[in-house]
Parts: C-alpha cells; structure tokens; sequence
C-alpha cells in the first residue's frame, strides 16, 4: 500500500499496511474488534440483486468471528431471507448502525421470536455495518457487533475510513490470488499436488508418462511462476492458494 502518513500511520489503520494474507486481515479484524470493544466482527460480500431467499449468512461472509453456532442456527432459521439489515444494505452507502431489537422486530412473524433470542443467548446487542465498494464494483460490507454503548461520531469516522481501507486491502489481495490461480497450467498444478502427496520426481514421472525430466522442468517453471524459491515453497504456496482439487 505504500507508506502511511499520519492518522494513517497510527491503530486502526497501520496494521493494513501488514496484511498479505486473509489469515493476516482477520487478525488485524480482531484486534480492532477488541480495542473498540465489541463481541465479534464480519466482512461479507453482497450479490448484485437479492438471491430470491438463497442467501446464507455462512456463504455471504468472507472473513467473520461469529461463533459457529451463531451462524449455524441463523442459516437454519433462514433468517437471511428477511433480514432487514441485508436489504438495506444493498441500497445503502452510509455506516448502518442498528440495535438488534429494533431489527428483528421489523421482521415479518414469526421471524422476531427466534431471532431475538438466538442474539440475545451471545450478548449481541448492537452493531454496525460499514459498506464498500472495491474497486471492481463488487459490494462488502464489514461490520461489528457487541453490546458496548453507542459510538461516538469520531469513532464511527474512524471505522468507516478503517473499512474502506481494509476492504481496498482484501480486494486487492484477492485480485492477485486469482490472477496467480490462473497462472499455471494443468500440467504444472499436476505436478505440484503429486509433490504435495510426498511423490519424488521419478515417482511422478511412473504416474504421469513423463520423463523425470520433464517432470522437473514442469516444477521449476511452477516454482517460477508463483514467486517461489524451491519447490516446497511452491507447494505451501499453491495450497494457500486452492489450487489443489
């Protein structure tokens, strides 16, 4: 991202400047979470039109802390289906801060009487929802939930600029993840899960018909491609990146 210049350069926001990885962006996600004193956090992503019912919270979030039986019981219920949050996410641009009551009693019955509930069993309260849009036109949303007092305007400023950062960080990550997926061929991904799974180039060579050779040439150019140094790299690397079926 380049270097930060003051605010940029202190908490929320200096963390982002480390992040390489999801695994790095939730840390930095619950650190913020933490310090500002909320339950949980949650980045999700939205479709372009409402999925007619079909979304669920489990395949909407990109990064979230929400317990899993949290998730699991509101996937269950369906309550995606309805969520007033969701819908006013897609037309909305603004921070959305929200009590939970309040939501749910905008849900249709008997939506209230479980829903109520399922937040209340975790002490979620409150939250907020900042969206963006990253720079493909894509839809997030990152939000936090508690049960902590209101936030004060400079916090909510200060959060709404910390997502827009974040976002802008995961985005880009992302975009580079699926250009590097692209990268190899099928061959080449071939021979790096046969590493993988503890195969020796002479090994390999017996599975796939090929020269030892060639197998070897087929790692080095896979090596190349992904950044790498030796082969074990490339294989950690791969798999961080999905590329094995």
């Amino acid at each position: 991202m380049g270097s930060l210049s003051p605010p940029f350069n202190t908490p929320p926001f200096a963390p982002i400047a480390g992040i390489r990885t999801m695994f790095d962006a939730m840390q930095v996600l619950r650190q913020t979470c933490v310090s500002y004193g909320f339950r949980c956090f949650k980045v999700i992503t939205l479709p372009a039109k409402k999925a007619g019912g079909d979304d669920k919270i489990s395949t909407l979030s990109t990064i979230s802390s929400w317990p899993p039986d949290l998730i699991a019981e509101y996937d269950r219920l369906d309550l995606a289906r309805n969520s007033p949050i969701l819908e006013q996410l897609r037309k909305q641009i603004t921070p959305l801060v929200f009590k939970v009551d309040d939501v749910n009693n905008r849900r249709p019955v008997p939506e209230p009487d479980s829903a109520g509930p399922l937040f209340a069993r975790y002490d979620l309260t409150m939250g907020v929802y900042f969206p963006v849009h990253d720079f493909r036109g894509l839809r997030h949303a990152v939000s936090f939930m508690g049960d902590r007092e209101p936030l004060t305007v400079e916090e909510l400023s200060t959060l709404a600029m910390f997502a827009t950062m974040l976002i802008e960080r995961i985005s880009t990550i992302s975009a580079s993840d699926l250009a590097t997926k692209s990268v190899l061929n099928a061959r080449e991904t071939e021979i790096l899960q046969w590493t993988a799974e503890g195969k020796t180039s002479s090994e390999i060579a017996s599975i796939t018909g090929l020269s030892e050779h060639t197998v070897n040439h087929y790692a080095t150019i896979a090596t190349q491609k992904l950044g790498c140094s030796n082969r074990t790299q490339a294989v950690v690397h791969a798999m961080r990146l999905g590329l094995f079926k």
